[in-house]
Order: structure tokens, then sequence, then C-alpha cells
């Protein structure tokens, strides 16, 4: 972002500079050069910095932020050789409702936060740490998540026409990894996931920030991945095979990955080893704990391509693209977020095995016929809360109050749950 772009209404207030860094550092005040620090390493993130009562943007991050929020953009003297440079700040209550914005925008963020107070501090500055980032692939917060559809981030390896994809949803703790042959099959199963996020390994110098969809992609995204995602550009390192099997064992405790399925398939351990490296580094001390990686085949499912989904309008319908009145819409009577979710799967991905096939269409009839049963069932699972995100947010460390009532008002029910379901016949996989 050159001084060129800067909004006319500060330019007339002799505000000279829209990127932190065209400012000379020993200029700055020293809150200023501490920002301009944190941003250095986070230029793909909009840095929030705590000041007070408000998250506060400065230079090309308070221009973005006060465009796409409507805010406000002021100035803040940044130093007597510097003047004044751009501001856009929100209230650190709001933080939440501001955040869920940017990331549906498509935008990372960094939230740099007070970790002491101001009786606390030993010098001139109340000491601020980054203590999240939040970016589309990883978030953890109730208001910002869609309760009956998973939050996907994905990565993707490729060699040839060979590719290897990992994703997984950490809110939920679903961590899922496959190899397979033809670019093809790839584009398909990434609109089927419709991942929030797409990681992808880059040798780029300059890695930039999110690519938002619809945004020009770079020479090194191939035209098999669409346009249609977030993509963030990785370095290679983490998705090299030693360094992503020995990131998977040392997390997961395990001596190999052979009781995960995916021993023998090195592109499906380089994309699931990069996935957790990504995690590790943007949730830092609340990395919720995930499932151990379990590997499919596409072999084992009915793949149904773009065009197909639409015009069956599994999830949305074709005149306006709305959830009302597709398939799903029509038949989600599931009780809890957490059975609207693998719903959403199963229509999404139809098993092609006819034993699974019959199986589940067994356990469906029992239900019809065995009124009593179902009643049971629904009265129990009315109860219960969303326990993969509340149990998720607890093993992070960012479950408040109210998340930790509603994890034990929802495991209160499982002891009358667990005879009503052991007496049906048929149990589903």
């Amino acid at each position: 972002m050159t001084t060129s772009e800067l909004p006319e209404h500060l330019a007339k207030h002799e505000v000279r500079y829209a990127d932190h860094r065209q400012v000379e550092r020993d200029r700055l005040t020293p809150m200023m050069q501490h920002y301009a620090e944190v941003k250095d390493q986070h230029l793909q993130q909009i840095l929030l910095y705590r000041m007070g009562d408000f998250f506060e943007c400065f230079f090309q991050d308070a221009i973005v932020v006060a465009r796409e929020l409507e805010l406000v953009l002021t100035s803040k003297e940044a130093g007597k050789e510097v003047g004044r440079v751009p501001m856009a700040g929100i209230p650190y209550h709001a933080l939440d409702r501001y955040a869920s914005q940017l990331v549906e925008k498509g935008y990372a963020i960094a939230i740099c936060d007070q970790v002491e107070t101001a009786a606390q501090a030993q010098g001139p500055l109340v000491r601020r740490e980054i203590t999240r980032i939040i970016t589309p692939g990883t978030i953890l917060e109730e208001g910002m998540l869609q309760a009956r559809r998973n939050n996907f981030l994905a990565a993707v390896v490729i060699a040839g026409e060979h590719w290897g994809l990992a994703y997984a949803d950490s809110s939920t703790g679903d961590y899922w990894t496959s190899q397979s042959t033809g670019l093809e099959g790839l584009t398909q199963e990434l609109y089927r996931l419709q991942p929030s996020e797409v990681l992808f390994p880059s040798a780029a110098p300059d890695l930039a920030g999110l690519l938002r969809p619809g945004q020009s992609k770079p020479q090194q995204i191939p035209d098999c991945l669409p346009d249609s995602f977030c993509y963030a550009l990785r370095s290679p390192m983490p998705f090299e095979l030693h360094e992503a099997r020995q990131r998977l064992l040392e997390h997961f405790q395990l001596r190999s990955l052979e009781g995960c399925g995916c021993e023998q398939l090195p592109l499906a351990i380089r994309a699931a080893g990069g996935l957790l490296d990504y995690l590790g580094e943007t949730q830092r001390e609340s990395l919720a704990p995930l499932q151990k990686p379990r590997t499919y085949s596409l072999s084992e499912f009915l793949i149904l391509d773009q065009q197909t989904r639409r015009n069956l309008e599994i999830t949305q319908t074709q005149r306006d693209g709305s959830f009302h009145g597709s398939l799903l819409w029509a038949l989600d009577r599931t009780m809890t977020s957490m059975g609207g979710r693998l719903l959403r799967r199963w229509l999404l991905q139809p098993l092609l095995n006819p034993e699974a096939i019959r199986n589940r269409q067994a356990a469906i009839q029992e239900l019809c016929q065995d009124g009593r049963l179902r009643q049971d069932l629904r009265s129990l699972l009315q109860k219960i809360y969303d326990l993969e995100r509340l149990s998720g947010r607890a093993g992070a460390g960012t479950a408040n109050a109210r998340d930790l009532l509603a994890l034990a008002e929802s495991l209160l029910p499982l002891p009358e749950l667990a005879p009503v379901t052991q007496s049906c016949p048929i149990t589903l996989a």
C-alpha cells in the first residue's frame, strides 16, 4: 500500500505514511516501534493491537479495517518527525463481532493483547504479545461458526497427477486425510468439502497474505484448485515427508502411522503434517485437541461433481443459492448440531458399499417403525448441546463459564441415552 492510497481526508491532514515499512523505526514512539516490530512478524494478518479498552490498527491495516468494517478512519501521532499515521479501532468487548466480519471477508487476524496490567509493567510500556491468530479455517469461537456445518481447514500437496489432501475442523476435532490420482478428483473433493481455507506449499520468497475468493491466483497455485476458496501459501518445509511424519508421530504420541491408515501414503502424510504445523502456529497455546487422522479413499464413496450437486439442490437451491428449499433443508430434523453436520456429510458423500447402505436403511426403518424408541431418543437428544465444539473449546482452554455449564448439562443425559441406544438391534459405524 503506497502513500497515494491514503484516503483524501487523511492526506489533507498531512498523514504521509500508508505502510509501516515506509517509516524509519528510530523516529517512531516506543509504542509504535513495538507495533511495527510485531507487524513485521505478521505481514499476512491484520494486526489488532490492544490499547486500553480498544484494539487498534495502524498504517495499512487501519485503512483496510476502516474500509471493510465501515469504521471511521482517524489518525494518531507516531513521533515528532513522523507525524500522524492512519488509525482505526474496535472496542475490545466487541472483538468477536468485528473479527467475524473480517474473517467472513477472507482476512486473517493476529490479536496482540496486553498480558499484564499497567501496575505490573516494569517499563514505560505494558507488555503485549500475540495471543491468537484467527484465520477462516481455524475459528473456535461459537459466535463465528455455523452450528450445522463444519468449518474445514484443508491442506493440499500435488506431485504431477498425484495428490494428497488433509482436512480438519479444529472446533470439533475431525481430522481426515486421503491420497489419490487425477487432479479432477481433487477439484471435486474440495468442492464437496467447501473448506474455509486451503493451505498450499510454495517456494515463493514472499509469501503473500490470504488470497480471498475471486482474487486472481498467483502462478504458484495450480488451475485445479478452484478460485472460490481462500488460499494461504505456506513454506514447503512443514510439508516435507520427514518433517510432516515426525510432527504427526510426536503430536499424537505414536510409533507409526499404520493405525491411521496412511503409513504408505506419503502425499497424505505431507498434507496432514503441514496442516498440523499451521494449526500449531495459529492457535499456539489454545490448540484444540484433534482426533488421530483417519484415512479414506475416494473409491469408498459416490463422487458427485459440482454441477450434479447444484442440479440436485442438495445443500442450496439453484435459483438463489439459499439453504431454504434445498434437499438438506427438507430432510434435516435432527435434534443436535452434531446430527445436522453428520447428515450434511452423509448427503454430500453417499456410500457405495451395498452392505453399509442396507445397514443405514435398516436403522432408518427401525426408527420409522418404532415410535416409542424414536420419541425416547428425541427427548434425550434435545437436552444435549454441541458436545463436539464444547469439548473442543474446553480442550483448547478457551471455554467460558457458560460453555462449561452447557458441557455439564449435556453429559447428564448420557447415562439414560446409553441403554436406549443399546436396545437398538442395528448400529451405525
